[in-house]
């Protein structure tokens, strides 16, 4: 049996400063969660160190540092995770700390350089550090002139490339502001990485419940931009990097026992699943759309315009369609205005979402006549399955829906899942398949509705 990993992990939440800048918000809970969740995520409680309020200074930070060695005692792996604010003088990048003076930024505070020789010193072959450095601006009339607001990228590069065991992911670009949501109470990246190490991003966990660098970033690449424009009005760009590719490979976490092992035995394994949606699916005459003017040429081939084309012109009739929705969910469901997130997306999609569910709708050409839109729309993010039995849910959506419709974290190998049926057929059971297996259908003794697995 093969030995367990040994990890350690250190984080640092500089929230508040004496004078150098304003605080981050949510940073010392943010991180408080996420040691609270670490044990469960294969580190060692005794190795997982907190250091926020005043154990930030530079003093004490560099004394951590010193002695971290001592605390990881030949462990395997190394999280270390830094909330703070950032600048940048001469090339070089520096993190700022509770008593980081203004007029003396830089040799007041940690110097990213140093904090990476320091985790070198631990031995560790597999090192992740985790940085959310929002830029710190020196607007003071005493501070150095040369200080620029932000991490050095071009240095950042060249420190992990140079690394043989760290790998580095940033919140935001350098000089990209890190956002905070009052919604959320959390950083907006630091809630996603807690749900990544709260076993809620099962599309980066692999077969054997484990979540490496390159994937955990691969989440919070897609998860942080979508969450900005949910929750903010006004544009709000925040692109997560990643340095160090060629050690990305490194475990930051595993799963196996929070989520279980995603390549389970069975092909439908609920452990698998991504997502459940209810959908409905309907076409329509393009030049019926309430955007469509005689001016206009029916599209007669599918192709970027086109898609583009008809999500414009049905952008009038998306509105109306969560309008609609809107008020009938408000009505029927008694939720206050600030209960209720709508958006209607200039690529001819559009969600509301409430408390207890998410319902979207898109508009695009239709693949098979181009002359037609394909209207989608589906429930879904259910925060209790039994919502839907209920009598609101079915005043609201009525016979809306067609099709449950279960995604799975990693595709299906139809073929298979069509042989172990067929070998031992369940009763009441018959299967339709067709020769390549790209899909098929499972139709079930008694049930009018049938299932589709592709």
């Amino acid at each position: 049996m093969p030995a367990v990993p040994d990890r350690a992990a250190l984080l640092i939440a500089v929230e508040t400063f004496f004078e150098a800048a304003p605080p981050v918000p949510y940073a010392t809970a943010d991180l408080s969660e996420l040691l609270k969740l670490l044990p469960a995520a294969g580190y060692r409680k005794e190795k997982c160190v907190l250091l926020a309020a005043h154990r930030t200074t530079k003093a004490a930070v560099e004394s951590q540092l010193r002695r971290l060695p001592k605390l990881v005692d030949k462990a395997d792996s190394l999280l270390v995770v830094v909330v703070s604010r950032g600048l940048s003088l001469k090339g070089r990048g520096f993190l700022a700390c509770a008593d980081t003076l203004t007029a003396d930024l830089a040799d007041t505070s940690l110097a990213v350089a140093d904090l990476l020789a320091a985790l070198h010193k631990t031995k560790c072959p597999e090192i992740t550090l985790l940085l959310d450095a929002d830029p710190l601006d020196p607007a003071d009339d005493a501070a150095p002139k040369a200080v620029e607001p932000g991490l050095d990228g071009a240095e950042l590069a060249k420190l992990f490339s140079a690394s043989p065991a760290a790998v580095g992911l940033l919140a935001s670009e350098p000089g990209e502001r890190s956002y905070e949501s009052a919604a959320l109470k959390h950083g907006v990246w630091r809630h996603h990485l807690l749900e990544a190490f709260a076993g809620k991003a099962r599309s980066a966990v692999g077969a054997d419940g484990t979540l490496s660098a390159a994937k955990l970033h691969d989440f919070l690449a897609d998860a942080v931009p979508r969450t900005l424009r949910r929750t903010h009005e006004s544009p709000a760009a925040q692109k997560p990097l990643l340095f160090g590719e060629g050690n990305a490979a490194a475990v930051v976490a595993d799963l196996s026992k929070v989520t279980g092992p995603v390549g389970g035995a069975e092909l439908l394994d609920p452990a698998r699943l991504r997502r459940v949606v209810f959908r409905a699916e309907s076409t329509g005459r393009v030049k019926d759309l309430a955007g469509f003017r005689k001016t206009n040429k029916v599209p007669d081939r599918v192709d970027s315009w086109s898609r583009k084309f008809v999500a414009r012109l049905a952008a009038p009739d998306l509105k109306a369609d969560l309008d609609q929705t809107f008020d009938a969910v408000r009505e029927t469901f008694n939720y206050k205005r600030k209960d209720l997130d709508v958006s209607a997306e200039s690529d001819g999609s559009g969600f509301l979402r409430a408390p207890d569910f998410e319902y979207t709708v898109s508009a695009t050409v239709n693949p098979e006549d181009p002359s037609e839109v394909l209207w989608r729309r589906e429930v879904g993010q259910l925060l209790d399955p039994a919502f839907v039995r209920g009598e609101p849910f079915t005043a609201v959506f009525g016979s809306t829906f067609d099709k449950l419709v279960f995604e799975f974290s990693a595709p299906v190998d139809v073929a298979e899942f069509v042989d172990r049926i067929e070998d031992s057929p369940p009763e009441g059971v018959k299967v339709v398949v067709g020769s390549e297996a790209d899909d098929c259908e499972v139709r079930l003794a008694g049930f009018a509705g049938k299932v589709t697995v592709a």
